[in-house]
C-alpha cells in the first residue's frame, strides 16, 4: 500500500453533511420565491419542529439558530442569573457552559462520573452547592446519562434539569430516547451533526411558560403571536424580550431531511464504524469505551476508542503522528473537557477580563486533577473519522485497519 497521504486523502467520501437531491431542489425553490428567512411560523419550521416533539412526545418545539442560542433561550426561561450556580459537565462542548456568562451566573464543572465520559448523579452530587439551579449534563459522543437517578437527585434538590442532546441524535437507554429525561433539552441541528441544517437548535420541552418565554426571546411579532400560549406573554409579542435568534427555513428544510431518515442514517453509521471498531481493538493497547448494557449509540458524533500507552510503550501523540503522516484523520477526541479551556484554567486574560465580572467575581482555575476521570478519558482516547464514516464504505474502513496495522507494526 502507498504511503502518500494525497492517495488516502482520494479515498475518503464526501464529509458529513451530505443532502439528498430532493432536499437541495426544495431550497433551491425557496431561493427562487425569495423566501430565506421567516419571521413567522412557515410551514418548512413548523414541520421540523413538530417532527422533533412527536419523536420524543414533547409538548412544545422551538427552533432557532443554534444549539448555542437554545441552551441560551433556556438558560433564561428558567430565570438563572447573577449568583445562581448551574452544574455542567467537564467533558463537553462549551456551548454547554458559556451561555452562563452572559446571564451572570456560574458554570461549575463536574467530572465525568464514569468511563463513558458522561457525567453521573454522584460526579454532579460531589459540586452541589446552596447556589446551584439547576444541572446540564451532556450525553456525550452519543452515549446517553444515566438519567433516572439524575432526575431523582434534581427532583430532590428541587433543580431544574436540562439535557444537552447535541452529540446524541438517536441514542437511547432501555428503549428511551435521550431529551425525554429533563425539564428542558437541547439539540443542535448545525455542523457536522447527524442532523444538521448547516446552522441551527431546537429546543423541547413540556412546560409552556418555558417555552413562551424561550419563544419570546428567540424572536419577536408574528412568530410570537402565532406560537406563544400564555395571552398575558403574548401581549408582549410586539416587541419580544430583545433577541432575533431565528432559524431560516433553508435550514429547517435541510435539518427535516435528516430527521426524517434519522433510523437509516444510524444504521448506517453503526455499520460503517462498528466493522472498523473491531477491527482495531484487536490491535494491543487498544479497546472499546466503557458502554453501558442498557444504552443504544446513535449518530455518534464523536467515534473513539481507548489507547493504554502502557500496554505499547509508545505515546499516544507518536501514535498520532504516524497514522496523520499515512493520510490518517486520526486525532484526540474531538471535544475536550472544559477545564483545559483558558476562561476555566485560569488563563490570566480571562481571569482580568469581563468573564470575572460576568461569573459573580469568580475567576476559575481548574487543574486537571480536580477533574481527574475526564482527564484521563481525555488524554487516553483516540478519535476517528466519523465525518466520513456516514454510510457502508467499507473499503475506508478497511484502509484504515490496515494503515493502523501497518504503524502498529513499525512502532512497536
Amino acid at each position: 500500500m502507498a504511503d502518500s497521504p494525497g492517495v488516502l486523502e482520494l479515498t475518503h467520501p464526501v464529509r458529513w453533511p451530505v443532502y439528498s437531491a430532493r432536499a437541495r431542489a426544495r431550497c433551491a425553490e425557496l431561493l427562487a420565491a425569495g423566501r430565506s428567512f421567516d419571521y413567522g411560523h412557515g410551514p418548512e419550521i413548523a414541520a421540523l419542529e413538530d417532527e422533533f416533539a412527536r419523536r420524543h412526545d414533547r409538548a412544545f418545539a422551538l427552533a432557532v439558530n443554534s444549539g448555542t442560542s437554545a441552551l441560551f433561550l433556556v438558560y433564561q426561561a428558567l430565570g438563572i442569573g447573577p449568583g445562581d450556580e448551574v452544574i455542567v459537565a467537564d467533558f463537553t462542548f462549551l456551548a454547554t457552559a458559556t451561555p452562563l456568562f452572559w446571564l451572570g451566573a456560574t458554570p461549575v464543572l463536574a467530572d465525568s462520573g464514569d468511563d463513558s465520559g458522561c457525567v453521573t448523579a454522584d460526579s454532579i452530587s460531589r459540586v452541589l452547592s446552596p447556589r446551584t439551579r439547576a444541572v446540564a449534563v451532556t450525553h456525550l459522543f452519543g452515549h446517553p446519562c444515566d438519567m433516572e437517578p439524575i432526575r431523582e437527585l434534581c427532583d430532590t434538590h428541587g433543580l431544574a434539569l436540562v439535557e444537552d442532546c447535541s452529540h446524541a441524535h438517536g441514542s437511547t437507554d432501555a428503549g428511551r430516547s435521550v431529551g425525554t429525561w429533563g425539564d428542558a433539552a437541547v439539540y443542535s441541528i448545525g455542523g457536522l451533526k447527524m442532523v444538521s441544517g448547516g446552522m441551527g437548535g431546537v429546543l423541547l420541552t413540556d412546560i409552556e411558560r418555558l417555552h413562551d418565554l424561550a419563544c419570546l426571546a428567540a424572536g419577536f411579532q408574528r412568530r410570537c403571536e402565532l406560537t406563544v400560549r400564555s395571552p398575558r406573554l403574548r401581549e408582549l409579542s410586539d416587541v419580544g424580550l430583545g433577541g432575533n435568534l431565528r432559524i431560516t427555513p433553508l435550514a429547517a428544510v435541510l435539518a427535516l431531511s435528516h430527521l426524517v431518515e434519522l433510523e437509516t442514517l444510524v444504521e448506517r453509521k453503526r455499520v460503517a464504524t462498528e466493522q472498523l471498531r473491531q477491527d482495531l481493538i484487536k490491535l494491543p493497547g487498544l479497546r472499546l469505551p466503557h458502554q453501558r448494557r442498557s444504552v443504544t449509540l446513535g449518530a455518534r458524533y464523536g467515534v473513539n476508542l481507548v489507547y493504554d500507552e502502557s500496554a505499547t510503550g509508545v505515546p499516544r501523540q507518536e501514535i498520532i503522528d504516524a497514522l496523520r503522516g499515512r493520510g490518517l484523520k486520526v486525532g484526540g477526541p474531538r471535544t475536550l473537557p472544559l477545564h483545559r479551556k483558558s476562561v476555566f484554567a485560569g488563563h490570566p486574560a480571562a481571569c482580568a477580563a469581563d468573564v470575572t465580572t460576568r461569573t459573580g467575581g469568580r475567576a476559575y482555575a481548574y487543574r486537571p486533577s480536580d477533574l481527574p476521570t475526564a482527564e484521563r478519558l481525555a488524554a487516553s482516547w483516540l478519535g476517528l473519522p466519523a465525518d466520513y464514516l456516514h454510510s457502508e464504505c467499507s473499503s475506508l474502513g478497511d484502509l484504515y485497519a490496515e494503515t493502523f496495522g501497518a504503524v502498529w507494526k513499525e512502532l512497536l
